[in-house]
């Protein structure tokens, strides 16, 4: 892990903090706030340091803050236009500071990420071609048995749920799906980890 992995510039602490971004810049130069600079010249603050700066002058420290490693989070779905809003929808508000969100069209090359990586939790299409959700959903249990599973499908007969019913899948959501809802199913999965 270099020293610029999970650490935070004086635009994103501006945004985390809710302030101008010169009043991080000042902090930093009066040495409040310790910094690294980036060979291109802009401020990086560490993680470790941005908590121990909030702490030391009594500002809240928000909760992403407070948690030590981002969750992995793998969608599989063969569907670009679902792939973008989640993307979209992972880069948002405190979303980026939370999760590290892996994309996969191709269910093949998300197994084989999914089998090294045992990712936190992968959201899932069930229809799709060369493996399908059922296939893949069965073999994350077996290689990564703590990985939980959110099936996002636009398929969700009644015959699908039950063959689901079978692989212990965490959700099942179905398409279109909304987002406040996707954040808190996520929210309640991860947190019972």
């Amino acid at each position: 892990m270099g020293i610029f992995d999970e650490s935070y510039s004086s635009i994103d602490l501006a945004k985390i903090l809710g302030i101008h971004r010169v009043t991080v810049t000042n902090w930093i130069k009066k040495g409040a706030l310790k910094a690294a600079r980036t060979p291109g010249g802009r401020y990086k603050v560490t993680k470790e340091d941005l908590r121990d700066f909030l702490k030391d002058q009594g500002i809240p420290i928000p909760s992403f803050l407070q948690i030590e490693k981002k969750k992995l989070v793998v969608a599989v779905d063969d569907d670009d236009t679902i792939l973008n809003l989640l993307e979209n929808f992972f880069s948002t508000a405190d979303m980026p500071y939370l999760y590290q969100l892996e994309t996969f069209s191709n269910p093949l090359d998300a197994a084989l990420f999914i089998g090294d990586s045992k990712p936190d939790l992968v959201l899932l299409d069930l229809l799709m071609p060369q493996l399908n959700g059922f296939n893949l959903a069965e073999k994350i249990k077996q290689t990564s048995p703590g990985t939980r599973i959110i099936i996002i499908t636009g398929h969700a007969t009644e015959e699908n749920l039950a063959k689901l019913r079978r692989y212990r899948v965490e959700a099942i959501m179905a398409k279109p799906f909304g987002l406040e809802e996707l954040k808190n199913t996520i929210e309640d999965i991860l947190m019972t980890k």
